[in-house]
């Protein structure tokens, strides 16, 4: 198991919608995560439940593993992991927001998955997703993530590296993010 994934930093803004699956195409998506299930024997590598045994969902779901270099405009995918629903839906809280706005009890059900794996293992817990909890009424004991982020990149400088190959933003700006997602 390896529960610090949940303390993944969302995506940043730049970088929405350049997925590994979408710059690689399905049939190297569904080759990479069918490998990265059977990497694990099918359980979550986060929590360590079998897809079987998965709340709400009995698959998993492929999630990359990487590492953001604010200073740069980085992210460096390192490997593609299995995550079971719950898991999966804590780190990504920004989006479990938005799609689940009209579905308060699942928002509530993923906080407090999240939350007991990171008490249990006791480590921190990104801001946001403590807001988030405190919105829903989520008990949490875990402290806050602090990322020391010093400097940030400007927005064109912003790059994925997959494979050892750079895939840059594909919004020039802020303002074109914002017309996108808000269509």
């Amino acid at each position: 198991m390896k529960p610090e994934l949940l303390q993944h930093s969302q995506i940043p803004k730049p970088l929405h919608g350049l997925a590994p699956r979408v710059i690689k195409g399905q049939d190297w998506w569904d080759v990479t995560r069918q490998k990265a299930y059977a990497s694990t024997n099918y359980h979550c590598a986060a929590c360590g439940v079998h897809k079987s045994q998965a709340k709400e969902h009995q698959w998993l779901e492929a999630h990359e593993d990487y590492v953001i270099d604010w200073a740069k405009g980085s992210l460096t995918i390192n490997k593609i992991v299995p995550l079971c629903h719950y898991c999966h839906n804590f780190i990504h809280s920004g989006r479990l927001w938005m799609v689940n706005k009209d579905n308060p009890d699942k928002i509530k059900r993923v906080l407090e998955h999240g939350i007991k794996i990171c008490e249990d293992n006791f480590i921190s817990v990104q801001h946001y997703t403590l807001d988030l909890a405190d919105k829903y009424d989520v008990e949490h004991y875990c402290g806050v993530l602090k990322e020391n982020i010093t400097e940030c990149a400007e927005w064109s400088e912003w790059h994925l590296i997959l494979e050892s190959e750079k895939y840059y933003t594909k919004y020039k700006d802020f303002e074109e993010w914002k017309k996108n997602y808000e269509s």
